[in-house]
């Protein structure tokens, strides 16, 4: 005999800065990887462009991109002191026995090895470790891209603060490693889009529209969150 699944009335889970994050991010994302790969293998000639200045103009749009993603990703560390349950550090990461527990058990509803998931309306503690994991890419990214540019100027105002690190490091290694870790970027952000589609079909409670609207319409009456936030251990 099948489950009765409830429906539940939607809930405001994404504030606005956590959707505007979300979609710069994206975006800023998008930018870097395509100005990234044309600076280091340039796949447009410049004569009879109208800007003949492609590379230049491919670094600046690169920099700039860095830049505004650095500083959401401030903003987005902030949020996660100030913002609601769902986007404070206690929503993402598996800080408590109950989140902790539920690790293994989302694991293994997404490679399909069981149809169990743990009610999250936000985060699930899966999720949660890979936005961290993408985070430490990022802040990887940004070291060696800094250390890049203080590489095109030595004795400049960034060589200051990174020509250290080719006491290290070749520029050689330091530009593989900003290579690689771009196309781990490229991966994650696959694999989470499959996350989302698959959290949209098998669970239709609007996961991928909540990053428009900031709803979802959760199916069970009572989430994790909720046992979290109401006090009563969840029982076993």
């Amino acid at each position: 005999m099948g489950e009765t699944i409830q429906e539940f009335a939607r809930r405001y889970v994404w504030q606005p800065v956590v959707r505007w994050y979300h979609w710069i991010n994206v975006l800023c994302m998008l930018v870097l990887a395509v100005t990234g790969l044309y600076i280091g293998n340039p796949f447009v000639t410049a004569e009879g462009v109208p800007f003949p200045y492609v590379m230049g103009w491919m670094r600046f749009a690169h920099y700039v991109a860095a830049t505004v993603l650095a500083l959401i990703l401030i903003v987005r560390f902030y949020w996660a002191f100030v913002g609601n349950r769902y986007a404070r550090w206690g929503g993402v990461l598996p800080l408590n026995k109950v989140r902790g527990r539920d690790v293994w058990r989302q694991f293994k509803y997404y490679v399909f090895l069981s149809s169990d998931r743990p009610p999250y309306v936000g985060h699930n503690p899966v999720a949660g470790l890979s936005y961290i994991l993408l985070w430490l890419l990022v802040l990887i990214q940004g070291f060696t891209g800094l250390a890049l540019n203080a590489a095109a100027d030595p004795g400049g105002f960034w060589w200051f603060f990174f020509g250290w690190t080719y006491a290290l490091v070749s520029p050689q290694w330091m530009r593989l490693v900003h290579h690689w870790v771009m196309w781990f970027i490229i991966i994650f952000s696959m694999v989470h889009l499959y996350m989302a589609i698959l959290a949209d079909v098998e669970e239709r409670d609007g996961a991928m529209t909540s990053m428009v609207s900031g709803f979802k319409w959760p199916h069970f009456e009572r989430s994790v969150e909720d046992e979290i936030a109401e006090g009563p251990a969840r029982q076993s």
